[in-house]
C-alpha cells in the first residue's frame, strides 16, 4: 500500500498540533491487534536515543506507550515487540538476539543517511556506526550537507544489508512499514528541584521542552521517510496541566503531558506530510 493509503486511515484522528490546542481521545478506537486487515501493519521497531545526552529508560517506556496508544488511536494496524525501547540491542547487551542488534543498526543506518544527521551531537555508538558506514570525510563536507538537509521531504534508502534486514522483520511480524524514534530531547525540570515529583509548579521556575525524529522504513524496498517533532511550548505545558490537574502538578505529570503531546504530533506530522515520495 502506497503512502496515501496510510493516510486514509490517520485521517479518523482528530487532532491538533500542540501550538494551537490540545488533543483528546477518540471514544471507541479498536484494540492494538483488533485493526481491520486492510489497514497497513506498523511495526514499532525501536524507540531509543543515539544522541549524547543518553536519557533515563523510564522516558522510553513512557513514550512507547503512549505512541502505541496514538496509533491505535488513528486506526492504524500498530504492533510492537515486548521491549519497544530495545534496551539490548541500543547497549550491545550479553543476552541480546540476532533481531536485537538488527533493529538497533537498522535505526542508526536510517538516522545517518537522514537530513537530521549531525555528527557532533551523536553517541559514540552511532558516531562509530557512521564513520564505518560512510568514512568521516562523508560528514565534513559542507555543501553536500546543507543541499542534503534542504531537501527534508526528500525519501531515501538503507544501505542493501539493512534493507535486507528489515526485510526479514517486516515478514516475520507481518507488518508494511517499520517505525523508529530517535528521542533526542526531552527536558521536564523544575528549577532548583530536578528529582522531586511533589512541587507546586506556580512557586519554581520551570522548562518543559522534547524534541524527536522519527523514521517510517517501507518493508518492501528498504526506502525511509524522515520527520522531526519538537515541543518547547513551556507556557501552554503548563497551562493545559495546570487546567486539567490544578496547583499540584508535579514533575511526573509534566512529564506526561510532554509524552503525550509529542506521540501527537508525530500522528500528525506523518498526516499532514502524506509521505509523498512513498507512493
Amino acid at each position: 500500500m502506497h503512502g496515501k493509503g496510510i493516510m486514509r486511515w490517520i485521517l479518523c484522528l482528530s487532532v491538533v498540533m500542540l501550538c494551537s490546542c490540545w488533543p483528546g481521545r477518540i471514544a471507541g478506537a479498536a484494540g492494538l491487534f483488533g485493526q481491520p486487515s486492510s489497514a497497513p501493519v506498523i511495526l514499532m521497531g525501536e524507540v531509543q536515543c543515539y544522541g549524547d545526552d543518553e536519557l533515563k529508560k523510564e522516558y522510553f517506556d513512557t513514550f512507547a506507550d503512549k505512541l502505541g496508544q496514538a496509533l491505535r488511536t488513528a486506526g492504524l494496524a500498530a504492533v510492537g515487540r515486548p521491549d519497544v525501547t530495545n534496551e539490548a540491542g541500543r547497549h550491545d547487551a550479553e543476552d541480546s538476539s540476532a533481531e536485537d542488534t538488527a533493529l538497533s543498526a537498522i535505526h542508526m543506518d536510517a538516522i545517518i543517511r537522514g537530513h537530521q544527521f549531525d555528527r557532533g551531537e551523536a553517541g559514540a555508538k552511532l558516531a562509530h556506526y557512521a564513520d564505518a558506514s560512510m568514512g568521516r570525510a562523508y560528514f565534513h563536507d559542507e555543501a553536500r550537507l546543507a543541499a542534503w538537509r534542504a531537501q527534508r521531504q526528500e525519501t531515501y534508502f538503507l544501505a542493501p544489508a539493512r534493507q535486507a534486514a528489515v526485510q526479514g522483520i517486516g515478514q516475520k511480524y507481518g507488518a508494511a512499514y517499520l517505525l523508529f524514534v530517535n528521542l533526542k530531547e526531552v527536558d521536564v525540570r523544575l528549577k532548583h528541584n530536578l528529582f522531586a515529583t511533589h512541587t507546586d509548579v506556580e512557586t519554581r521556575g520551570k522548562k518543559v521542552s522534547a524534541a524527536l525524529d522519527y523514521y517510517l522504513v517501507r518493508v518492501s524496498d528498504g526506502r525511509v521517510y524522515e520527520g522531526h517533532c519538537a515541543n518547547k511550548k513551556t507556557a501552554q505545558l503548563l497551562d493545559f496541566g495546570l487546567g486539567k490537574l490544578g496547583k499540584g502538578m508535579n514533575i511526573d505529570t509534566l512529564l506526561s503531558e510532554v509524552m503525550e503531546a509529542q506521540t501527537n504530533d508525530l500522528v500528525k506530522d506523518m498526516e499532514t506530510a502524506g509521505l509523498p515520495s512513498l507512493q
